[in-house]
């Protein structure tokens, strides 16, 4: 018997059986099992969807166009102290908004197979590669590289857990298991799984934790009202080509969106990609005020399935900077102290160069510095505003560095964090137009290492790139030294004090 199992705080059930009946579904029946009240909800009285692509041709349907039915289902298994609930058909996108998004992961690290992972989902917060899916052939064990959230596990079920809870199974928000048993048995295996997750985790996951505290979830969403109203680029929509329901992947492609709020007209913005500008223009012509702003609702539509709508909040991404906290699909998370650890320890394994003592302390703009006669005395080649190191065949000009010495190139930064990390995405730019090397018509110096020189405002200079307090700028200069690596470029960072 396939079932997908979600953990269901009890405090959301009556938010959650509240939701059920609106979009229409409906206690079809109710028995106890094993401890557990049941009851099994169903999509009775479904309307027929329509199929956009008929339109299309609806004079060769001669009046008679067809419609698809969609039923969808519910089992939901409650008492006292824990609810979980199984889901059918598109049921999950419903439960997934007050679903125990942890729960999955912490089944997978219970029993699951380290040494025999079928599939990965993860997500980077930084670089090209924002999420991606990865298949492995038979007994691979699992192999997560810095920077890298796990949010989803295909794996095998080892030893003796396989005779309760299957062969394989895959583990994300939920827990989809193909277990031997009746459905008069859920309500034993439930109990299994109470018990299993009071069991130590047999192996450690990168990955980001869900934060409850009200207090805290306040003030984050007021960081996030900062960041919409007052033109910052660090909110932004998410584009990416697939998306994490359960244990699904929903690939895009194609959709059609609608701003919306109570109250006042709709945005149709068509098939154009979602943009903060639009929805920062939304909010301005519609006078929305500040308080109503995380209210607003977004239609997606697509021809492959049923419209749906959700909150502003599940289509955001918004990283807090210095607090090892994002808002992603909806919810407000923390990034564990293993996804810290192993990004951090991948950072500090690039190699630092030593900075001449002259330049120790900076005083200067970067244009000054990169001119100035101390740098040059020390071998330095000034490349800044020098649109001739690199020339593409489409004329283009591009600022490939700041400075030069002996096959290594210097972009330099001075300031906050904020402006460090900008340079990471400047230098990224320039690895980019590299590796696509068919479009570079001269290259002016050899590039045997990359250095990213930092002017940190600060009492003093760290010693290792991992003291900063920006997890943002940990990323972004980890993503970008695997991208040095990839073009056999040997990443460094030299450390100066501005003052």
């Amino acid at each position: 018997m396939k079932i997908n199992i979600f953990s269901v705080p009890p405090d959301n059930l009556a938010a959650l059986e509240e939701k059920f009946e609106t979009v229409g579904l409906e206690v079809l029946a109710q028995d106890q099992q094993d401890g557990w009240e049941a009851k099994f909800y169903f999509s009775q009285n479904e309307e027929p969807n329509p199929i956009p692509w008929v339109e299309t041709f609806s004079d060769f349907f001669k009046g008679k166009e067809p419609s698809n039915l969609i039923y969808f289902a519910a089992y939901v298994f409650s008492k006292s102290d824990h609810c979980f609930v199984l889901t059918y058909g598109k049921s999950h996108f419903y439960v997934r908004q007050h679903c125990d998004h942890d729960f999955g992961i912490e089944m997978a690290k219970r029993i699951g197979t380290e040494g025999d992972i079928k599939q990965t989902g993860s997500k980077r917060f930084a670089g090209r590669k924002r999420k991606e899916i990865r298949s492995y052939t038979r007994n691979s064990p699992l192999d997560i590289e810095s920077g890298e959230s796990v949010d989803y596990l295909r794996t095998t079920i080892h030893g003796e857990a396989r005779k309760r809870f299957g062969q394989v199974g895959k583990f994300g928000s939920s827990a989809l298991l193909n277990v031997p048993m009746t459905k008069d048995q859920i309500g034993s295996l439930l109990n299994e799984v109470v018990e299993l997750l009071k069991q130590d985790e047999n192996f450690k996951l990168p990955r980001t934790t869900v934060i409850r505290d009200e207090e805290e979830l306040r003030t984050y969403n007021e960081a996030l009202l900062d960041a919409i109203l007052d033109d910052d680029s660090a909110a932004e929509f998410s584009h990416d080509m697939h998306d994490l329901v359960g244990v699904d992947f929903v690939f895009t492609g194609h959709e059609r969106y609608t701003l919306s709020l109570r109250g006042k007209k709709r945005e149709f913005l068509g098939e154009r990609e979602l943009d903060v500008a639009d929805l920062r223009q939304y909010i301005t012509s519609e006078r929305i005020p500040r308080e109503d702003v995380l209210d607003i609702k977004i239609k997606v539509e697509a021809e492959d399935r049923k419209p749906y709508t959700k909150a502003l909040g599940d289509a955001i991404e918004f990283v807090v900077d210095g607090e090892n906290v994002m808002l992603a699909q909806g919810r407000w998370v923390r990034f564990n102290e293993d996804y810290v650890d192993q990004l951090d320890s991948s950072i500090d394994s690039i190699t630092i160069e030593a900075t001449e003592l002259d330049l120790q302390s900076i005083a200067k703009t970067e244009g000054e510095f990169n001119d100035s006669d101390v740098v040059k005395n020390h071998g330095y080649l000034n490349a800044d505003k020098d649109f001739t190191k690199i020339v593409t065949l489409m004329s283009v000009p591009v600022e490939a560095w700041d400075l030069y010495r002996s096959g290594v190139v210097y972009a330099v930064k001075f300031g906050t964090a904020q402006k460090l990390g900008y340079v990471c995405d400047q230098a990224s730019n320039v690895l980019e137009i590299l590796r696509n090397n068919a479009n570079i018509k001269k290259l002016d110096q050899e590039v045997m290492s990359y250095c990213l020189w930092f002017g940190f405002k600060t009492v003093s200079v760290p010693t290792r790139i991992s003291q900063t307090g920006s997890i943002i700028l940990k990323q972004k200069i980890d993503a970008w030294a695997r991208r040095c690596r990839d073009l056999k470029i040997e990443p460094k960072l030299k450390f100066s004090l501005r003052v």
